[in-house]
Parts: structure tokens; sequence; C-alpha cells
């Protein structure tokens, strides 16, 4: 069966992708790392022209992350009970931005809407906006630009 987005025209794909692109919604996109391209669960944290602020969700913490107290304060929990797109209970690092060109995102959204999945709760909102106040890691001006766009 074709994909539901299949059945409008690409403008109004467009519209309803553009629409969705709000921060809290999590989306889940191919990502290029330097060792592979893998798809991701992100969180929509912001805007910054022409791109998008995001934060990965993973299902794991990483060691190196683990390790170091100023990084794992700014790993937030997400629950599947409460955000059930994902598949199992994982963490968002608020330690490090993902930005990413916000019309390469439009452009992979609209080949698949439904990888638009869903909101942050309130609750992950607010922690993500703590560990945004406390991460050593951003600068004063991305921090300022998604303590504006979650609050």
């Amino acid at each position: 069966m074709a994909p539901l987005g299949d059945h409008f025209p690409p403008d109004r794909v467009r519209e309803h992708v553009v629409k969705q692109l709000t921060p809290g919604r999590v989306i889940r996109i191919e990502v290029t790392f330097p060792e592979k391209t893998k798809p991701k669960f992100l969180v929509l944290v912001g805007e910054r022209d022409p791109d998008c602020l995001t934060f990965i969700v993973n299902s794991e913490t990483h060691p190196f992350v683990a390790n170091r107290p100023h990084l794992a304060m700014c790993q937030v929990a997400i629950d599947r009970a409460n955000h059930p797109f994902l598949t199992r209970d994982s963490h968002i690092a608020c330690h490090q931005l993902l930005v990413l060109n916000r019309s390469d995102v439009i452009r992979e959204l609209m080949t698949d809407v439904g990888a638009i999945k869903g909101e942050i709760s309130q609750d992950v909102r607010a922690q993500i906006l703590a560990a945004v106040k406390f991460a050593k890691t951003l600068d004063a001006a991305e921090k300022n630009t998604i303590l504006q766009a979650l609050s």
C-alpha cells in the first residue's frame, strides 16, 4: 500500500511537513555520522535560519558521556510509556546539538510523513530546559535559542 503522502500534491505535503516542524517534535530521519549513516530519532529544539537545531535520542548513553558528570547530567530520559513512537526507553543527548539544513529535513520528511513521530511530554520538555541551562558544551546563543523555542 502506498504511503498516504503519495495521494496528495507535493505542495500540500510540504505544507503539512513545515507545520509539523515545531520545537518539541520528534522525527526519525537518516543521519550521517563519520562512521556510518543510520536512522535516528531527533528532538527539534529550535531554528537558526536556514537550519533546524536538534538533539539526538539514543537508546543507551555512551560510556564516554556516562563517565563525565558534566555530560551525564545533560542526558534526559524519555520513556516509551509516554512516547509510544519509541521502541524502548531512551535518552536525549542535550549536551550536543545536531544542526541540520531545514530544506534537507523537509525534503526527507516529504518522502515519508510517517517519520514525523510525535511530541515530547511536558515533563521531558522541562527536563530538557533544565539540562540546557546546565550544559557546559552549548554556547550562550545556542542555549538562548533553545530556551526560547521550548519555553
